[in-house]
């Protein structure tokens, strides 16, 4: 009787071989088709953010939300009561509460997000993720409670415990965080009154993948090497590039790899450059504008910081109240109010 053959271990070798071979070649195009589907997913969640922004501005004079607004001073809702001694009243309200744990707590007490959306399918950050223990029986407000807060005023304080444990929305990469996305800062200044709106604006950004901190691109003053250490390259570029999506206020999305996006209009000069010169324009003392620096300060002319782009996580209010001082804020410090990385 004729023994039926089998393989021979020389045959099975290089049967293996080309397996391995194939997926070699087929691993990083899978790889890769994955990264995209994350993008792609991210792009739409970002629009999806600001369509929120968008629809809630429809409900207010065509205004973005602003914590201070909603739950303002006093307990009767709508009525400024009971101000604490010299704390002025402008047109953010409460300007204590605005920071962005609270415009995205108020952004999901309301109806106009969800806490799924503010979390990015390609997230590297431990510290980020959705808020899952968002209590929406803490919305009471006839008890002037309009979103499920971590502490009273909004502050970030740590001395307010919560009841039932830590719930609400959190916005701290230090701590815990629960959003990827970089916005527009709320505290009082000329550009959140132009561009904290429904302005259709093509050109001006006002959420994004979060950058590297303070827009930097190289090593800082220290000797540090902020940009190669930065988590955020890793979101969707690599290890030694940065790619985000950026969603401007007419309600498109872009994929950038550079702080400078094409996109953007250019900024009239004189620059706060304590974090260096920004590359030049295409003009007399005008600059190109990095998205992730409050590249106009202090010192820079109120009407010029109309163009400049600045995104971050804003942790707490510029001013929280805390030794009762007025609130008159015309510039981000974004080394004592903003959350990296």
């Amino acid at each position: 009787m004729k023994k039926n053959k089998g393989f021979t271990l020389v045959e099975l070798l290089v049967v293996m071989a080309i397996i391995a071979l194939l997926l070699g070649l087929l691993l990083p195009a899978l790889a890769k088709a994955r990264a995209t589907a994350r993008q792609v997913k991210d792009a739409t969640q970002v629009k999806q953010c600001h369509s929120g922004l968008l629809t809630a501005a429809a409900e207010n004079g065509g205004v973005f939300p602003l914590p201070g607004q909603i739950n303002t001073f006093g307990v009767i809702p709508g009525r400024h009561t009971g101000v604490p001694a010299g704390q002025n009243i402008g047109p953010g309200g409460d300007e204590r509460q605005n920071n962005h744990a609270n415009l995205w707590g108020s952004m999901i007490g309301r109806g106009f997000v969800n806490a799924q959306i503010l979390v990015s399918p390609a997230e590297v950050n431990s510290a980020v993720s959705p808020a899952a223990r968002y209590n929406m029986n803490n919305i009471r407000p006839a008890q002037d409670c309009y979103w499920d807060p971590v502490d009273p005023i909004g502050a970030g304080s740590t001395t307010y415990p919560p009841q039932g444990g830590i719930t609400g929305f959190q916005a701290n990469l230090q701590g815990i965080c629960n959003t990827s996305y970089a916005t527009m800062p709320i505290d009082p200044t000329n550009r959140r009154g132009r561009e904290w709106r429904n302005t259709g604006n093509s050109q001006f950004a006002v959420m994004a993948n979060r950058g590297v901190q303070g827009g930097q691109t190289g090593p800082d003053s220290n000797g540090a090497a902020v940009f190669a250490a930065s988590k955020t390259l890793k979101i969707h570029g690599g290890v030694q590039e940065w790619d985000g999506n950026v969603c401007f206020n007419d309600n498109h999305v872009e994929l950038s790899k550079t702080f400078f996006p094409q996109n953007v209009s250019e900024i009239d000069g004189p620059l706060n450059t304590g974090g260096g010169t920004p590359p030049p324009g295409t003009g007399p003392n005008r600059f190109l504008d990095n998205i992730f620096r409050n590249d106009i300060g202090i010192n820079g002319p109120a009407s010029r910081r109309f163009s400049d782009i600045f995104l971050t996580i804003q942790r707490t209010s510029t001013n929280p109240g805390a030794s009762g001082g007025t609130v008159t804020m015309t510039a981000f410090d974004g080394g004592d109010f903003a959350s990296w990385d």
